[in-house]
């Protein structure tokens, strides 16, 4: 039970409305569905400036290892997801389809550290929080090879992994809802493109929107007035 509470809450991805809390709260809890504010009139041109359009992401990077510090960041983007089969503890195992990498980047200075003293200061590398699309600073992108990555698209699932220099990796499965929030889980790979995503994951996470009577073809006449 331990071992499950440390590996939960490493990475965090929340909407624009950021979660405010601290790593000792973070659990395998489904997030919040938060929707991005409208932009301020007079912020308008900024963000148009510096923001990707579409539904807005913020990774939270959290250490369990003194002296840690962020290697790399990879997203990688699916068209469908399926609930195969329960998973322990009141996770589920979950397959998804289509995964296309849509992001990457990696730290800029490989052995920087080299020739620190013990103790030395990692602190520019040990970021707490990554905005997707925005790259930070002492590290390169590999994914795309140039400009932003595409935005973050509705109706698709999301997989992002975090690596440290300290060899431990976090998952967070997401989901970005067709109003442009976002739902997540902590993940743990499986075999393929599977995932144990914890905990109590919600019914309509790997489910397709129901058509509407508008989408749906007319019902074939069958010639039938009524009864004989």
């Amino acid at each position: 039970m331990l071992r499950s509470m440390m590996r939960c809450g490493r990475i965090v991805v929340a909407g624009t409305i950021l979660i405010g809390l601290a790593a000792a709260d973070y659990g395998c809890s489904p997030f919040a569905r938060h929707k991005a504010p409208p932009a301020a009139a007079g912020d308008a041109q900024s963000a148009a400036d510096s923001m990707l359009p579409g539904p807005e992401a913020k990774i939270h990077i959290s250490y369990s290892h003194p002296g840690d510090y962020l290697k790399s960041l990879v997203v990688t983007k699916y068209s469908d997801a399926a609930t195969i089969a329960p998973g322990p503890n009141g996770a589920s195992i979950v397959r998804f389809d289509g995964g296309v990498e849509v992001w990457r980047f990696k730290h800029a200075e490989p052995g920087v550290f080299a020739n620190l003293p013990i103790g030395g200061s990692t602190g520019n590398f040990a970021i707490s929080e990554v905005q997707y699309g925005l790259l930070p600073s002492h590290f390169v992108e590999t994914t795309p090879k140039s400009g932003p990555p595409e935005p973050l698209e509705p109706g698709h699932y999301y997989i992002f992994s975090v690596t440290r220099f300290s060899g431990s990796t976090s998952y967070q499965a997401v989901k970005v809802n067709p109003d442009g929030s976002l739902e997540g889980y902590d993940a743990d790979p499986r075999a393929g493109s599977s995932f144990s995503l914890c905990c109590n994951v919600t019914d309509d996470f790997t489910l397709r929107a129901p058509a509407t009577p508008v989408d749906l073809p007319p019902l074939p006449d069958s010639g039938e007035s009524g009864s004989p």
